[in-house]
């Protein structure tokens, strides 16, 4: 189903969870342990492990099993399972990083907090959302106002067909950031599967105010427009979804749709 066009694994904040881990390692608490000579050094390879993650998921992981070997220790683990998720070894990454958050101490929540989210993104991308809401519980249960738990949350919720959660965890979000333009449309979505078009047309709309050119919103509003009867509109709109961004995810969806408007002629 279409709920959204944010990317379904956003990284937590890369350089507290490095710093964290390095601090882990050092056997220190906060920032200042990467500060050493040694932290420094490890905070520099840690980072360059996950900047290639993103890039080139296969050489990461290789590397990270080198660096593991040569003493790498967590932060290296760490590395490895991030790339497992660009390599979409989803369920076996999900696995590894809630086995590194299992292996923190108490005294760091923190970091714990932060590798529970990452695996709840992997088990949401391996078709667990069962589990990636559990986790996602666990985490917003400390950390209640985070918007991006939220809409995480709320994205396992609507899979598992439960859209008046999600709408309730997206309420919240909102509260916090009321003109992200995504957890608007998560909501226009979830409001959409439960047959309340108005709603979900308005905040499509303050999507479309908010960001005129952001083809999610587009899309969204065409699938709205398809919906109140109105073919000639949500054509209109798939067009402009494929004017302003002719690839990727969200234009494969504009074009299908478009494809089955002319089949249905």
């Amino acid at each position: 189903m279409q709920v959204s066009t944010r990317s379904s694994y956003q990284p937590v904040k890369k350089t507290a969870l490095i710093l964290a881990i390095v601090g882990l390692v050092f056997g220190q608490v906060g920032a200042a342990s990467a500060q050493t000579a040694g932290g420094e050094q490890q905070a520099a390879m840690y980072d360059a492990c996950l900047t290639q993650a993103d890039s080139e998921p296969k050489a990461a992981y290789e590397a990270a099993l080198d660096w593991y070997k040569a003493g790498g220790g967590l932060p290296a683990r760490h590395c490895a399972a991030v790339a497992l998720l660009g390599l979409d070894a989803y369920e076996e990454a999900a696995a590894r990083l809630e086995k590194l958050a299992g292996e923190v101490p108490d005294a760091r929540i923190d970091l714990r907090l932060g590798l529970i989210a990452q695996a709840a993104q992997g088990w949401m991308m391996s078709g667990r959302a069962e589990r990636a809401a559990q986790l996602l519980s666990l985490v917003i249960n400390v950390r209640p106002d985070d918007p991006q738990l939220r809409a995480d949350r709320a994205v396992a919720w609507m899979s598992l067909g439960d859209h008046w959660a999600a709408i309730d965890d997206l309420d919240l979000a909102l509260q916090r950031a009321p003109e992200d333009v995504e957890l608007l449309l998560y909501r226009a979505a979830a409001y959409r599967y439960l047959g309340v078009p108005d709603l979900a047309r308005d905040d499509v709309t303050r999507a479309l105010a908010v960001d005129p050119n952001h083809p999610g919103a587009w899309l969204e509003r065409g699938i709205l427009d398809e919906l109140a009867g109105d073919k000639a509109a949500a054509r209109r709109d798939w067009i402009k979804v494929l004017e302003l961004a002719p690839d990727g995810a969200v234009a494969d969806a504009a074009r299908a749709r478009l494809e089955a408007l002319d089949v249905a002629r």
